[in-house]
């Protein structure tokens, strides 16, 4: 009866998720929690839709006479590349590309309403807002198939829940969906679960969707490249493993050949950008906008790793204490589960270095630290693997129920916070923590 009921529970969780984060966003614009959907970094994602399909002007500078006297304001992170005084945004064209079929269906709206085709009003903004939505569940499910390849389905509920509510996965997924989080957490989980496919069996269209799935997250976060080492190392234990790996990569170079040519071909749009606006490919336009602040990017002699992780103001663990439960999993990782742990070994540390080196190791505005919400697919995997490890001794499984569920309750509570208004958006202190501790009016 348990297993019957576990599996109704798993095979229902999307639609639950689905339900829940449309009501949640319903809340939160017809309450006034947050501002339009398009708003800060979620500006610089998007703006490339209206320039392309409204103005035909990839230069941006048609959007910035129709919306801001011909100069876009410093809110917006946009600045102008020095010698050609072209627009360049930090924020590349991958979130935008993802959008895409949700923009034309509020451009198809607009038109329908006689409403003001500009790309910004009342169906651009929600239909881009939705988006993230979608993309919420898309990467859950996409994620839930991967967990289903290595762990039971009560494992793999729990999991799903525990990283749904959780961790701040659920709120740039309907609060702030046109960052680039969600569309970046989609696209790893589905890299993993291509490279898995592949691995099953290695054919031409499999090929095509993991080089499609590895260009988009180059194009979504250039960060994201450091992803990409799951595909070499998927499966690699071993020195004896290493060496079966590279047999198999040599004898399967024609579908090398397509994974390359089909993430150059993604890749494409975004470099020939670059190349128009600053004369270059191999560009830091994110560089770009930090010279002109007079800020160094990255300070890697001083790592702010306990920030990071710990504390009060971002700190990894302190705002999602359930994903103390993702790193204890990958000591425990049995079975195909195991195929991960080599690649995560390397990109776990050297992805947090590379944010604990930021120079706003906060990284600005979010719920918790948005740098990890990409990856949390990885995390998740451990998670799954502390949970079946446990539900072998009854007495600890129940300890740690009780904490994955005080640790979810928190999470969702600290969000909802986050949205009125009480947790501030950067800088947190330990007195205003303390202050404001599950209270939910000013």
């Amino acid at each position: 009866m348990t297993g019957r009921l576990t599996r109704i529970g798993e095979r229902g969780f999307l639609p639950v998720v689905a339900l829940t984060a449309v009501c949640s966003y319903i809340v939160i614009y017809s309450q006034h929690l947050a501002d339009l959907p398009i708003r800060a970094d979620g500006y610089s994602y998007y703006v490339y839709l209206p320039a392309w399909f409204i103005y035909h002007d990839p230069s941006l500078q048609m959007v910035a006479n129709h919306c801001c006297y011909g100069t876009f304001p410093a809110w917006t992170a946009l600045t102008r590349w020095g010698g050609t005084g072209a627009w360049i945004n930090p924020h590349p064209i991958g979130t935008a590309i993802l959008i895409a079929p949700f923009f034309l269906v509020g451009h198809l709206l607009t038109l329908l309403s006689r409403g003001r085709p500009d790309g910004f009003s009342f169906y651009y903004q929600h239909a881009a807002g939705l988006a993230g939505v979608f993309y919420l569940v898309a990467g859950l499910g996409v994620l839930r198939a991967f967990l289903k390849r290595h762990f039971p389905a009560g494992v793999v509920l729990a999991t799903l829940v525990g990283m749904t509510w959780g961790t701040n996965l659920f709120h740039y997924g309907t609060y702030d969906s046109v960052y680039s989080h969600i569309y970046s957490f989609f696209l790893c989980c589905s890299f993993l679960e291509a490279t898995a496919a592949w691995y099953d069996r290695p054919s031409a269209g499999r090929s095509l969707l993991v080089g499609t799935v590895a260009g988009l997250l180059f194009v979504t976060r250039h960060a994201n490249v450091l992803f990409l080492l799951y595909f070499p190392l998927y499966g690699v234990l071993d020195r004896g493993s290493l060496a079966r790996r590279l047999r198999l990569l040599s004898a399967n170079s024609r579908q090398l050949g397509i994974i390359m040519l089909a993430a150059a071909l993604v890749a494409a749009p975004q470099l020939l950008l670059y190349r128009a606006i600053t004369g270059s490919v191999v560009v830091d336009p994110y560089g770009n906008l930090l010279r002109v602040a007079g800020i160094q990017a990255y300070h890697f002699a001083n790592p702010q790793l306990l920030g990071v992780l710990v504390s009060v103001k971002k700190g990894l663990f302190f705002w999602s204490p359930i994903l103390v439960l993702g790193v204890a999993g990958f000591f425990v990782l049995r079975g195909t589960a195991r195929f991960i742990l080599v690649p995560s070994l390397i990109f776990l540390p050297l992805n947090l270095y590379l944010v604990a080196s930021w120079w706003d190791w906060q990284f600005g505005g979010s719920y918790g630290h948005r740098a990890f919400t990409d990856s949390l697919g990885v995390l998740a995997v451990g998670m799954a693997a502390c949970y079946e490890r446990v539900s072998r001794r009854r007495m600890l499984a129940r300890a740690v129920a009780l904490f994955a569920l005080l640790a979810t309750l928190l999470s969702v509570a600290q969000m909802v916070q986050y949205w009125l208004g009480l947790v501030p958006f950067s800088d947190a202190t330990w007195p205003q923590y303390r202050a404001n501790f599950l209270r939910f009016t000013h």
